[in-house]
């Protein structure tokens, strides 16, 4: 589940099982995609375990974006009907454990038969959203990511955001973008559910930032998608058209006039040295646990980093490890240990790398939940070791208290649960 050894067939493996995401792929056998791409059945059941994460993330999205718009027994009846498909999928896939032998290959099946089932729930749940109630919750327009762009355009508008917000979202995005793409910097269409802000500094060429919270669906552009300025449609820009790129940096005095709503609730405290900041804002309820990690041995005034535990709904819980003003390329090149317990680098993180600083992204995961987490409350002390280059037997160390996790969280939960 994790540790450099299985990173470059999981890596391989991952690319080909993600494009199984795609919405409008219905009769794409997840299991078939994975054996094409590698023999071994260890990097089989990564592609599938990995395949099985994102879409569970995205089904936790939905549903969680969906609960922002019901009430009363709509509500009640959506987390029933939600309760029942995953206890009908468990049921109905995992009795292929007992049929099909080898395990190994049982085990095979009944992913796979998991992946199918949260395949179509995902697409069942954003049927649910209307095509009224989508046009004014959610945002349709264009996106690119690759070395250096993290770029999202709505639809009839000039101006171009950095993509930001829930780390896991933000990571799901990445991750599909180059499951879909065919051809470096190729844009697709997506509709996410999020807000724009105009006041964060961005990376150079975007007007602000695009705070994601949901991801409804991204796909390879269609004659049908809306078109940007210049009246060219996603599909003319993937079929070859050319296009004046300085004319899509300009700011529309439109785009300026975005409601920046301000917090209905804040509360600020402090557990030992972690400090939590817990908002709501829409309805929306969420926890940014942070605390500073210190060069081992190095002065106060040397620089250092933060970890910044994410704490939203239903306890959905995703880590950001941010080094300011450097740059690191992948991350292979960073190790974590809680305690006496190693991890080594973290399979499933992603890194963001702008002008402001270096981010590895830990997804909300079967890896996080079970694995990591656990650890980080129970224990005293997180390392994170920063490499030069995967070679090096060690780097940089930087260290970073955990005490005041557990009261912190549990402070963060509460909050959540009930705005206080």
């Amino acid at each position: 589940m994790f540790g450099r050894g299985i990173l470059g067939g999981v890596v391989l493996a991952t690319v080909i099982c993600l494009a199984a995401s795609n919405t409008h792929a219905q009769s794409t056998n997840v299991l078939k995609e994975c054996v094409a791409v590698s023999q071994d059945t260890n990097d089989i059941h990564a592609c599938m375990d990995n395949y099985l994460n994102l879409m569970d993330n995205n089904i936790a999205g939905m549903t969680d974006f969906l609960s922002g718009t019901l009430s009363g027994e709509a509500l009640a009846g959506l987390g029933r009907s939600q309760s029942a498909f995953s206890e009908y999928r468990r049921q109905n896939c995992l009795w292929y454990l007992e049929f099909s032998s080898p395990r190994t290959e049982a085990e095979l099946i009944a992913k796979n038969c998991l992946a199918n089932m949260s395949r179509q729930r995902w697409q069942e749940l954003q049927g649910l959203l209307s095509e009224e109630s989508a046009s004014a919750e959610t945002v349709s327009g264009f996106y690119v990511y690759g070395a250096g762009k993290n770029s999202f355009q709505q639809c009839g508008s000039e101006a171009r955001y950095w993509l930001a917000g829930d780390p896991s979202v933000v990571n799901d995005a990445q991750q599909l973008y180059l499951s879909l793409a065919t051809s470096e910097f190729q844009i697709l269409h997506v509709v996410f559910a999020g807000t724009i802000d105009n006041a964060s500094e961005a990376p150079e060429g975007h007007r602000g930032l695009f705070n994601v919270n949901t991801l409804i669906d991204m796909s390879v552009p269609t004659e049908s998608d809306c078109r940007i300025p210049g009246n060219l449609s996603a599909f003319d820009l993937a079929s070859g058209t050319e296009i004046d790129e300085s004319a899509l940096n300009t700011v529309n005095d439109d785009d300026l006039d975005v409601d920046q709503d301000e917090p209905q609730q804040q509360l600020i405290a402090y557990f030992g040295d972690w400090l939590v900041d817990c908002t709501e804002n829409q309805g929306r309820k969420e926890c940014a646990l942070s605390v500073s990690i210190e060069k081992a041995g190095a002065d106060k005034d040397d620089p250092g980093g933060s970890l910044t535990v994410l704490r939203g709904k239903q306890r959905k819980t995703s880590l950001e490890l941010t080094f300011p003003d450097r740059e690191i390329d992948s991350p292979t090149l960073i190790r974590w240990r809680v305690d006496a317990f190693t991890f080594g680098d973290l399979v499933g993180s992603s890194i963001l790398v702008d002008e402001v600083a270096a981010r590895q992204i830990v997804p909300d995961d079967r890896f996080l939940r079970t694995d990591l987490l656990p650890l980080m409350i129970d224990g005293v002390e997180l390392s994170i070791e920063v490499l030069q280059n995967v070679d090096d037997a060690s780097g940089e160390e930087f260290l970073g208290t955990l005490n005041g996790l557990t009261k912190a969280l549990a402070f963060s939960d509460g909050f959540v649960r009930d705005g206080a």
